[in-house]
């Protein structure tokens, strides 16, 4: 992450806090056997913060992973219903039926 995505000040970047470990768990949705982390993520070298929720899996051609991601970042105010809201969208993912 340290790469794609960087923070607002030089040598800041996003990263995993190390203050309460992330929580993953296998899963199976539409058919589709993931793996979700739940965690906090936080920007190195800045103050800033939130909630993250991630799904793993497997490419239907057996040779990559794919990972979905998102998190939410809204300071000074409850996070809870925008967490769903991103929540809801990682688990609409549906592979296109041509592939």
């Amino acid at each position: 992450m340290k790469e794609e995505v960087p923070g607002s000040i030089e040598n800041s970047y996003m990263t995993t806090t190390t203050f309460l470990p992330p929580i993953a768990r296998n899963l199976i949705y539409n058919n589709i056997h993931f793996v979700e982390t739940r965690g906090l993520w936080e920007l190195q070298n800045d103050f800033m913060g939130g909630p993250f929720i991630s799904h793993s899996f497997y490419h239907p051609n057996a040779k990559d992973i794919v990972v979905l991601e998102a998190y939410v970042y809204n300071p000074r105010s409850e996070k809870r219903n925008f967490l769903r809201q991103v929540e809801s969208i990682i688990y609409s993912f549906e592979w296109e039926e041509n592939q």
